[in-house]
């Protein structure tokens, strides 16, 4: 009956943790309008250089916000690396992590992302602006800045495929 109880209080601690610590704050979302960008941003990547999402209007994007602390963040990362390699020499497609809340720069390294890496601001202005309530969260966004596709869940490298081919 110890074990038992044991058991209840640990999972009573561990699971609230484990699905609060891939959910941000809920948002409060301010839209920035942009000629031909539905959604558009500018935030800074791990090396302090500013990125601007307009200023690449034309190519197709797919977002992907992530914490350093989710699982399911992790696993998609391999498929967004193949992603972004099979497109990389024609630069027809931009793959762009956006990281959300502290520990992105250590979660890049360890993980072995190769695509661009922005970190949103303290405010998560970019996630409330993209409606980000869980992560992973994917966006995909043709050429001509609309947004056509979001999921809030892990996808697989098939399924990043299918929904690139509907941006070109």
């Amino acid at each position: 009956m110890k074990k038992f109880s044991l058991l209840i209080m640990a999972l009573c601690v561990i699971i609230p943790i484990a699905v609060t610590g891939c959910m941000p704050t809920p948002p409060t979302p301010t839209p920035t309008p942009t000629p031909g960008m539905e959604k558009d941003f500018t935030l800074l990547d791990l090396s302090g250089r500013s990125f601007t999402l307009s200023d690449h209007l034309g190519k197709p994007i797919v977002l992907c916000f992530f914490m350093s602390n989710c699982p399911a963040c992790k696993s998609e990362v391999p498929h967004l690396n193949s992603v972004h390699q099979k497109y990389a020499d024609s630069e027809e497609l931009m793959v762009i992590g956006i990281g959300i809340r502290a520990g992105i720069a250590e979660f890049v390294q360890s993980q072995g992302v190769q695509y661009l890496v922005l970190q949103d601001d303290e405010n998560e202005t970019v996630s409330d602006l993209y409606g980000v309530r869980s992560v992973p969260h994917n966006v995909f966004i043709n050429r001509q800045g609309k947004i056509t596709r979001q999921f809030a869940r892990s996808l697989s490298e098939s399924e990043l495929e299918q929904y690139i081919n509907e941006i070109f």
